[in-house]
């Protein structure tokens, strides 16, 4: 089953709506939801930053924390899951963010990058997040999909865990 899809089904059974942060993938994750039926019911608002610079300047990202962590680390992932929940101004009630930078077009295929995910809801009134940090090697274009399938796919396992806990 095409994943955009099966995730599209699983947030508009649950009238969750998304919001994402993207960095190497592009706006890729965003784009492949859009291509799904019923997408304006179940996306809000997508920021795609192609630098360290734009990523300090998203909501909700401190460049405390960036300075502490680095660009890439969990703690900026759920900072940007965070903040961009909090920016949608209540529409959106699920949020992921995916930060990590592919190296130039010199990247050898089959070194290693490291990346991070987070996801974000609000359940009870309460923001909850999570991250983690992933290595993937490869291609350039099949890190960006696996890293999108990644995100999506992490979305339903975290949201599902938090609705449990509650």
């Amino acid at each position: 089953m095409n994943i955009a899809k099966q995730i599209a089904g699983y947030l508009m059974s649950r009238s969750l709506v998304l919001v994402s942060v993207e960095t190497c993938t592009a706006g890729a994750i965003g784009a492949m939801m859009a291509d799904q039926r019923g997408a304006p019911g179940c996306l809000d608002l997508g920021y795609v930053a192609h630098s360290a610079a734009a990523l300090a300047v998203l909501p909700g990202v401190s460049t405390q924390t960036i300075a502490r962590h680095g660009p890439v680390s969990e703690a900026v992932a759920r900072e940007a899951a965070e903040g961009a929940l909090a920016r949608s101004a209540g529409r959106a009630s699920v949020a992921l963010a995916s930060i990590g930078w592919l190296a130039n077009e010199d990247h050898a295929p089959g070194a290693a990058v490291t990346h991070c995910l987070a996801w974000a809801c609000i359940e009870g009134g309460r923001v909850h997040s999570a991250g983690e940090a992933v290595c993937l090697s490869g291609r350039r274009g099949e890190i960006r999909k696996s890293i999108a399938r990644r995100a999506l796919l992490g979305l339903p396992r975290f949201v599902d865990g938090v609705l449990a806990c509650e």
